[in-house]
């Protein structure tokens, strides 16, 4: 048994060695407004990740949802969406 150990243990540590380190950290917030016959809410998401093999990056991401209703009753809604990358 202890004799498998010893042999695996080399192995262990390289395949750890060769894989790298990752490590990320995120943040999101939010704001939202509404008034009569309408709501809007702006998310923002954002992550910065350092990793052994490509330095930091850094990506964010903003999300703008807008409800409205018309005269009619009638409901309109759109999702926009705008990311990028560092």
């Amino acid at each position: 048994m202890l004799k498998a150990i010893r042999i695996l243990s080399p192995a262990a540590a390289l395949a750890v060695g060769l894989t790298g380190c990752v490590g990320s950290a995120g943040v999101s917030t939010w704001n939202y407004q509404a008034g009569p016959g309408y709501e809007t809410q702006r998310v923002y998401d954002g992550r910065l990740q350092a990793d052994s093999s490509r330095g930091l990056t850094r990506e964010s991401c903003t999300t703008v949802s807008r409800r409205q209703v018309g005269p009619s009753g009638r409901l309109d809604s759109s999702d926009d969406t705008a990311c990028s990358s560092n």
